[in-house]
C-alpha cells in the first residue's frame, strides 16, 4: 500500500495530519511494503491540486478527515480509495492501517 497523509508541517512520522485534504502544505506518502516515508511539497497548490500532485507517486489510498466532493470524484477516477479514523499524527496511521475506515461522505466543500 502506498498511502499519502495531508500534513501542515514536515515533521516526518510525528507530524500532525491537517483538518481539510484541500489546505494542506505537505503530503506525507508511507510505501508499507518498503516502510518508506516521502514528502511531496504542495503549498504552492489550491483546491483539488493535492490529489493532481501525487501523479507518479503510486498512491493507492489517502488518508484525511475531510475532503471536497470534487476531490473525492478525482481520486474515484485515479482508483485511489479515500480512508479515514481519529488518528492524529502521521506515526499513528502508520501504526494503525488495518484501522481505517472508509471515507464515504464529504466534507461539503
Amino acid at each position: 500500500m502506498r498511502i499519502a497523509i495531508p500534513i501542515f508541517e514536515n515533521k516526518g512520522k510525528e507530524s500532525e495530519i491537517a483538518e481539510h485534504f484541500g489546505h494542506v502544505q505537505f503530503l506525507a506518502v508511507y510505501d508499507s511494503e518498503k516502510d518508506k516515508l516521502e514528502m511531496i511539497d504542495v503549498k504552492n497548490v489550491q483546491g483539488c491540486a493535492p490529489v493532481a500532485s501525487l501523479e507518479g507517486h503510486n498512491v493507492n489510498v489517502i488518508y484525511c478527515f475531510g475532503m471536497g466532493m470534487r476531490a473525492i470524484e478525482l481520486c474515484k477516477a485515479k482508483n485511489i480509495k479515500l480512508k479515514t479514523g481519529q488518528f492524529k499524527t502521521v506515526k499513528q496511521v502508520i501504526e494503525n492501517l488495518d484501522k481505517l475506515e472508509d471515507l464515504e461522505e464529504s466534507c461539503g466543500h
